[in-house]
C-alpha cells in the first residue's frame, strides 16, 4: 500500500483528508495542476510560510487542526492517555510516510521547493513540528514524537491559540477574535519601575504556576507605562501558555460569556482592562465589580484580571463624598472605593523627574543608535517638555520619533 493510499487509516488526523489541497497532493505527480501551484502560492503569501511550501502548508495544516489529541493535550497541559498516544502514533508514522514523498518530489520544484513569500511568519513551535514528521530516521515508531506533540499542544495550544499572543472580545459575534500586530514590548523597553515590574512578574508567574494570585490594578500619572507594562506580560509569557484578551467596556456585560469561554481552554489567560475609569453616574462598574469578586458565577481558575487606570480607585471621587448631607455618607464612598480593592494588587505608576527623564531620553537613544549629542538631546527634551504634557515614558517615545524623523 503506497503512502496516498494509507492516509486512509488515519484516526486523528483524519479531518485532513478533508483539505482540497491535501487532496490534490495525494495524486500523481503528472496531473498537478497550475490551479494547485496557485492554491499554494496563496496560502504562502497568507500564512507568510518559507521553503518547500506544500510540506510547509501540510505542518500548518497539522498545527492548527482541532482533534481529539489536540484539545486534550492542549486542556490537560500536554497529558493525555496511553490509548490517545498509540492512536497518534500510529498517525504520525503515516504522516511522516507522506511527508516524505511530498518533501521529495517538491525539493527541487523551481518555484515551490524555495519560495520567499513577501513577508515571513515563521509559525510558533515548527521546529518540534520538524522533528516529529520531518526528521524520517528519527523514532520510527512515533512513540517519542507523541510525546513532543503532546508538549507542543500543552505549550502552544492549536488553532488561533497558536498564531496569537494577545485576542479582543468580539462583541458582535461573541467570539474570540486575534490580534494581528500584537505589540512588540518587552520589560526592557519600559525604563525604571523595577518594583512594580518585578511584582507584576512575580503574580504572573505564580498564575502560571497554579498558585494564589491577584487581580492586579495598576494606576497612576498618564504615560508612564502602566499598558506597556501589561503588553510586555504578554510576549514575556506567551511561550508559557500565557494568552491575553482584551475587552471594550461596551462589553462588559458579556464577560460571563468570555469566561465561559476562556474556561474551555488549558491556557491561562489575562483579561486586559485598559484605561478603566468610571464617573459617579455610570453603573457598567457594578457588573464589572460582582464577576470580578461577589457574584454567584465564580471566576474560571485559568483567568485574570490586568486593569490600567489613572484613578486609585477607578470611580471618580468628590467633594460631595466628604459632606454629611447623604444619611449614610459612608456607604456611597465605600460602594466607590470597593471596585478598586477587587484588586488585589495595587502598583502606583508616579512620573519622573528631569534626571531621570534625561537618563531615559539617552538610553533609548543610545540602543537605537540616534546620532545626537547627549546635551543638544537633553536641550531638544527641555523644548519638548515645554510644548508637551509632562515627562513620561510617552513624551520620551514620541520625542525620539521626532528626532529620527529629522
Amino acid at each position: 500500500m503506497n503512502c496516498y493510499a494509507s492516509l486512509n487509516n488515519l484516526m486523528i488526523y483524519r479531518n485532513l483528508l478533508e483539505d482540497p489541497i491535501i487532496q490534490d497532493l495525494r495524486r500523481p505527480k503528472e496531473i498537478f495542476s497550475a490551479e494547485l501551484f496557485g492554491k499554494l502560492i496563496d496560502k504562502a503569501e497568507e500564512y507568510g510560510l518559507m521553503g518547500v511550501i506544500p510540506v510547509e502548508y501540510i505542518l500548518h495544516a497539522i498545527s492548527h487542526q482541532e482533534n481529539v489529541f489536540s484539545l486534550v493535550a492542549e486542556k490537560n497541559s500536554g497529558k493525555v492517555g496511553e490509548g490517545l498516544k498509540k492512536a497518534a502514533a500510529k498517525d504520525i508514522v503515516l504522516l511522516r510516510d507522506f511527508l516524505e514523498d511530498v518533501f521529495s518530489r517538491f525539493k527541487n520544484h523551481n518555484l515551490l521547493g524555495n519560495y520567499k513569500p513577501t513577508t515571513i511568519r515563521m509559525f510558533n513551535g515548527r521546529s518540534i513540528l520538524e522533528k516529529c514528521f520531518m526528521d524520517f530516521r528519527y523514532d520510527p515508531s512515533g512513540k517519542e514524537a507523541v510525546k513532543l506533540m503532546c508538549e507542543y499542544y500543552g505549550k502552544y495550544g492549536y488553532g488561533i491559540m497558536a498564531d496569537n499572543v494577545a485576542f479582543n472580545w468580539d462583541g458582535e459575534k461573541q467570539a474570540l477574535s486575534g490580534i494581528k500586530n500584537y505589540s512588540t514590548m518587552t520589560f526592557e523597553d519600559i525604563y525604571g519601575y523595577d518594583t512594580q515590574k518585578g511584582e507584576l512578574m512575580r503574580n504572573t508567574e505564580a498564575f502560571l504556576h497554579d498558585k494564589p494570585a491577584n487581580n492586579v490594578l495598576l494606576f497612576g500619572d498618564r504615560g508612564t507605562g502602566k499598558s506597556s507594562s501589561i503588553k510586555a506580560v504578554g510576549n514575556e509569557y506567551y511561550a508559557d501558555g500565557l494568552r491575553m484578551v482584551q475587552v471594550s467596556r461596551e462589553y462588559f456585560v458579556q464577560l460571563p460569556k468570555l469566561m465561559q469561554a476562556l474556561s474551555k481552554w488549558g491556557k491561562k489567560f489575562i483579561i486586559v482592562l485598559d484605561d478603566l475609569s468610571f464617573e459617579e453616574f455610570e453603573v457598567e462598574y457594578k457588573v464589572l465589580k460582582s464577576i470580578l469578586d461577589g457574584g454567584l458565577e465564580v471566576k474560571p481558575p485559568n483567568v485574570l484580571f490586568y486593569a490600567t487606570s489613572n484613578r486609585r480607585n477607578i470611580i471618580k471621587e468628590v467633594w460631595q463624598d466628604q459632606d454629611q448631607s447623604e444619611l449614610h455618607n459612608v456607604d456611597s464612598v465605600n460602594e466607590k472605593v470597593s471596585m478598586a480593592d477587587r484588586f488585589g494588587i495595587k502598583l502606583y505608576y508616579d512620573s519622573i523627574n528631569q534626571a531621570e527623564y534625561f537618563t531615559m531620553l539617552n538610553s533609548i537613544a543610545r540602543s537605537e543608535s540616534l546620532d545626537i549629542a547627549q546635551e543638544d538631546l537633553e536641550a531638544a527634551a527641555i523644548k519638548w517638555e515645554m510644548s508637551h504634557t509632562g515627562r513620561n515614558g510617552r513624551m520620551a517615545r514620541q520625542l525620539i520619533d521626532y528626532l529620527h524623523g529629522k
